[in-house]
């Protein structure tokens, strides 16, 4: 029977989580779940909570965890974003550690969080996989023109050219439109950190499930540019690329939360026996 109980971590901790356990933990990986944007740790639509329940039905030990300054975790002063997510990183492994010993890690995040997800996972090889929801993407050579083709073939987006000049002109007196904003807030990880990232999981033979929403349109708007502007060969092969431009960035629509967590069931069912440690724990 699944359970759930609180999670510990860091500095008299003063960190605080949610462990959702599987039936059977035995050889069971972990799922770690990071915060998106200033969100407490059950996400937007309590999407968080539905993946850990979904995921620990298969046999997944899944945290939802708050980070430093989100949710339930009090932040730290004098650290910079990513000094103080790595020495997260640091104490929740060593919580989880002493827990349930050594385990394969795999990381879920939503926009910041999945940002938080690829910049540990360019350093932590015991990360075995990713699953990023609106990651950032590179741009491949052909971004430009799909996107001029979409704004010319769009007859929504000619509705709404008043409203979209008006908009610009707006932007143009120093008022940022709310994406411009969000962007800007987040600590997104440099091309270093990409390059790191999916090399180290290519030369492990991790998994990563990317999926990409309506909010990533402005850096991504086709299948596959996730894996191909990358250029690293073999990340083809253990990228899962979903593209739902129709799908808003929370996932506010039931029907398309469900389809989310369709998707997750089959990646974790998929991918259970390699993520799983092969000795006895």
């Amino acid at each position: 029977m699944m359970q759930e109980r609180a999670f510990r971590y860091g500095e008299n901790d003063r960190g605080l989580g949610m462990l959702t356990l599987p039936e059977h933990t035995q050889n069971a990986p972990v799922v770690v779940m990071f915060n998106a944007g200033l969100l407490y740790r059950a996400e937007p639509y309590r999407l968080n909570v539905l993946a850990c329940r979904r995921l620990a039905e298969i046999g997944y030990i899944c945290l939802r965890v708050d980070i430093a300054g989100k949710g339930d975790t009090p932040a730290r002063k004098g650290l910079t974003n990513r000094e103080s997510v790595a020495l997260d990183w640091r104490y929740i492994k060593q919580s989880l550690i002493h827990q349930f010993g050594e385990r394969n890690l795999i990381i879920m995040g939503l926009c910041s969080g999945a940002d938080n997800g690829i910049k540990i996972a360019a350093h932590d090889k015991d990360v075995k996989g990713l699953i990023l929801m609106d990651a950032i993407s590179k741009k491949d050579k052909g971004f430009a023109r799909r996107a001029l083709i979409n704004k010319i073939s769009n007859i929504y987006a000619w509705i709404k050219l008043p409203e979209r000049l008006i908009k610009t002109i707006r932007h143009l007196l120093g008022n940022e439109s709310h994406l411009e904003k969000s962007i800007a807030l987040r600590d997104a990880p440099n091309d270093q950190d990409l390059q790191q990232c999916f090399t180290n999981l290519t030369s492990l033979d991790g998994r990563i499930l990317a999926v990409f929403t309506s909010q990533a349109l402005y850096h991504y708007n086709q299948k596959g540019q996730f894996s191909q502007a990358m250029e690293i060969a073999g990340m083809g092969q253990i990228c899962e690329e979903i593209f739902w431009p129709n799908v808003q960035h929370l996932y506010s629509i039931q029907e398309h939360r469900d389809r989310l967590l369709t998707v997750l069931g089959n990646w974790g069912k998929a991918h259970f026996d390699r993520f799983r440690t092969k000795e006895p724990m």
